[in-house]
């Protein structure tokens, strides 16, 4: 995932990776990263919960306006 972010990167188009194992996400270097302590498969964390999933979408969306590139930031909650 980290080639195509760069990829698309170079065309103009801002990316966030979010990553469930911090020593992957860190090593394929994406642009921005988050790190999710989540189970492998849950991107936004848990099932069913709305409220919880925007937050996390919302932390990747503020990458996108704040941070300066590469970065990999972790996500508070587990």
């Amino acid at each position: 995932m980290s080639v195509l972010a760069h990829v698309f990167e170079a065309a103009g188009l801002a990316t966030v990776a979010l990553g469930s194992i911090r020593n992957q996400i860190e090593r394929t270097a994406p642009p921005r990263g988050l790190f999710c302590d989540f189970p492998l498969g849950r991107p936004l964390g848990r099932p069913g919960d709305p409220a919880f999933q925007h937050r996390v979408l919302s932390h990747a969306f503020d990458l996108v306006e704040h941070a300066t590139v590469p970065t990999v930031e972790t996500f508070a909650e587990t």
